[in-house]
């Protein structure tokens, strides 16, 4: 029998991903904002080979991430209204849990649906006891804490380069806001 060899690759990525743990453990220890697990995880599953694909993936991150919180601020209540019955985790979290992949499903937000169940899970599970829908709201935070260094980190290692469609959008829509306050006063 021949031993599979093993091939390690160490690239930028992998890099990027260690150093995105390593700064979101220095802010929460620096900020005493508990648990970093959240923030790393979203971390994690935010960052990508380059600044584009980050915001891209990371646009459908942060709708995830909002309905996952969101969905996990009912369950919080949920627990909070029912003095934390057994019954709430085993009926209404995975009641809960479809509707949150409904709903990104509705919204064709399929790429964010692992996420958004991830957030929402990770969140109900690990609500303390007395935790309220406060709870879900910092975990939340957290999540975007996480992506915000994962955006980072491909700033700081892969420039930004702005192409001229890019430039005419933020234009158009700079032209927008400033029709729009104008046509308030």
């Amino acid at each position: 029998m021949q031993t599979p060899q093993l091939q390690f690759r160490f690239g930028l990525r992998t890099l990027k991903t260690g150093i995105s743990v390593m700064i979101l453990v220095i802010i929460f220890l620096l900020l005493d904002r508990g648990n970093p697990m959240i923030a790393c995880l979203s971390a994690v599953f935010s960052l990508r080979q380059d600044f584009e694909t980050t915001i891209q993936f990371g646009k459908s991150r942060v709708i995830a991430n909002a309905f996952g919180g969101a969905f996990a601020m009912v369950y919080s209540l949920s627990l909070m209204a029912t003095n934390h019955a057994y019954w709430v985790q085993i009926l209404v979290l995975p009641f809960l849990l479809m509707m949150l992949i409904a709903t990104n499903d509705a919204i064709n937000n399929n790429s964010g649906i692992i996420g958004a169940s991830a957030a929402f899970l990770m969140i109900c599970f690990t609500i303390p006891a007395d935790g309220d829908y406060l709870y879900a709201v910092a975990r939340v935070i957290d999540t975007f804490i996480g992506m915000a260094v994962a955006i980072l980190m491909n700033v700081g290692v892969h420039p930004i380069h702005f192409e001229e469609p890019l430039k005419a959008e933020v234009e158009a829509i700079h032209e927008k806001i400033v029709e729009e306050i104008e046509h308030k006063d």
